[in-house]
């Protein structure tokens, strides 16, 4: 057959016989790209899931479940693995944050705070009205920390570029008040301005190095220029607790830090005590500070822990009686309120405190989980 033969052949051929050739070639097609669509929306999901199983913090592993959380006029903000930022005030319940929305938070009478990577966001605590109010121009994510006037101090790290450095900015817009440090090396053991700058109430508590070496340094703290510790003690940069209305940091002599150390404890009001360690504080009243004692004489606990009390003017120490049984672990509080917590669960409990001339002495237990 020839070429122009075959040519007219198909010219000729009856416009049925190829529109029934289009049809039978359609389903083939059609199965192919109902099998792309399906893969690439099963991608699409398992890609949406993982992302928002992140943000949940599913991947975070099975470290601390509770943490003691943060009273701030009567009411007690605290996080819920995988739900997000709670807070509990006369016996009611509501969530203030989602998970998803935060890569840490932390909150203050003027606002809550949190931020998502190189972005900061202030969620109003009347209307729970959430703006961001600071974004990165640079790095590839932030952290912060609240300062004691409302502001913030941000702290902009890059891990490619391998820098850090950390700037104040206003809490209710944002805006840029002073850049604290130039950019240091991610590397380096220079430390930032928030780790030797400190405040409890009107106290500013500044850290200067005195000796040691560039693993080890050495700093004095002081208030006004002046030292706050004898010749031949010396504090680190990290080694310091906060509570409500003091701040404390454990003291060294000689050129290590030993496991057995003296504590310099920081009131607001302006009093200062140089003690031996005797335990890990985590509240206050006054100058009476609480803390857990995990060898009580007393079983008060259901784990034999119970809650202590140190008057720092008289010496004098004390269990506080609690009226449930319950594991005590670590907690937060001011002149009203308590809430406990344990790190092997998700519960967090409320207490009372009950005072007697001006004086605590036991616990009221008002709600055994305030998550539920």
């Amino acid at each position: 057959m020839k070429a122009n033969d075959l040519l007219d052949m198909i010219g000729n051929a009856d416009d049925g016989i190829i529109e029934e050739a289009k049809k039978r070639k359609k389903p083939v097609m059609a199965r192919w790209t109902r099998w792309f669509a399906v893969a690439a929306c099963f991608c699409l999901v398992a890609v949406g899931s993982f992302n928002t199983l992140q943000r949940f913090d599913y991947f975070q592993g099975v470290g601390c479940s509770a943490m003691p959380g943060t009273i701030v006029d009567g009411s007690y903000y605290y996080k819920v693995d995988h739900s997000g930022v709670w807070r509990y005030s006369d016996g009611n319940t509501e969530k203030v944050l989602s998970t998803y929305w935060e890569d840490g938070w932390l909150v203050n009478e003027t606002g809550l705070y949190y931020h998502y990577g190189k972005d900061l966001y202030r969620v109003d605590l009347d209307t729970l009205e959430r703006r961001k109010i600071y974004s990165a121009n640079d790095g590839t994510h932030i952290g912060f920390d609240l300062a004691q006037n409302g502001n913030v101090i941000v702290t902009v790290y890059d891990k490619n570029a391998r820098y850090r450095y950390q700037v104040l900015v206003n809490g209710e817009t944002g805006n840029v008040i002073e850049q604290l440090t130039e950019k240091i090396s991610y590397d380096s053991n220079i430390p930032m301005y928030s780790n030797l700058h400190y405040q409890v109430g009107e106290r500013e508590i500044e850290l200067v190095q005195i000796g040691g070496d560039e693993r080890t340094p050495h700093y004095m703290p002081t208030e006004n220029g002046a030292p706050l510790l004898p010749e031949g003690c010396w504090v680190s940069d990290y080694s310091y607790e906060r509570s409500e209305g003091l701040i404390s940091f454990d003291v060294y002599r000689g050129n290590e830090p030993k496991e057995e150390s003296e504590m310099l404890i920081l009131f607001a009001d302006g009093k200062i005590i140089l003690e031996p360690r005797y335990s890990n504080y985590s509240g206050s009243i006054g100058h009476t500070l609480l803390y857990v004692n995990f060898n009580s004489s007393e079983n008060y606990g259901s784990n034999g822990n119970g809650i202590w009390c140190y008057d720092t003017d008289t010496g004098e120490r004390w269990q506080l009686k609690i009226d449930s049984e319950c594991e005590l672990y670590s907690f937060t509080n001011d002149d009203q309120m308590l809430y406990s917590c344990v790190p092997w669960s998700k519960e967090q409990t409320a207490w009372k405190i009950v005072c007697e001339a001006n004086r605590p002495v036991s616990l009221q237990l008002i709600d055994n989980n305030i998550i539920e």
